[in-house]
């Protein structure tokens, strides 16, 4: 007698292949562009950023990014405008890296770009705009003031 629930399970899971693409947590997917909160090593928003002080600061972080987080991939929303999306998919080209537009039916993203990579990773802060707007210390870092020891510390110490 063959068992119904196997066929049952593997029809359903045919069916939902067929029927379109499967995802694991398909809201944060579509908020973060396809791919998951966990991955991502910089998310640009659509709004409210300096979007030339955004490309310069990639540019130049982008060398230390791709060998600290390795293999990246760029993902570009559909609403963000098309002088970026060129910039960062020749950007993505010739870093080697991967770069996708993304046009999402269902749901608005907030974010221009995702840079992620395909693996879990741990980063405090994402958020280009966060990051462009900490104050930037140019205060030269504290000396430790180091007092000569006496003879009778070097001694006994």
């Amino acid at each position: 007698m063959l068992e119904r629930t196997g066929m049952d399970s593997l029809d359903t899971r045919l069916l939902k292949g067929a029927s379109g693409e499967n995802r694991f947590d398909p809201d944060q997917q579509r908020y973060y562009l396809g791919t998951y909160a966990e991955r991502i090593v910089l998310a640009l928003p659509l709004t409210e950023v300096d979007h030339e002080r955004a490309k310069g600061y990639i540019t130049a972080q982008l060398p230390y990014l791709k060998e600290a987080y390795f293999p990246l991939s760029f993902k570009l929303s559909s609403e963000f405008g098309s002088a970026y999306q060129m910039y960062y998919m020749k950007l993505a080209q010739q870093n080697a890296l991967s770069a996708t537009i993304v046009d999402e039916k269902r749901a608005v993203s907030p974010f221009a770009l995702i840079i992620h990579s395909d693996h879990a990773i741990t980063k405090e802060e994402t958020n280009l705009k966060a990051i462009l707007d900490k104050p930037f210390d140019n205060k030269p870092a504290e000396q430790t003031k180091t007092k000569d020891k006496s003879l009778w510390q070097r001694l006994f110490h």
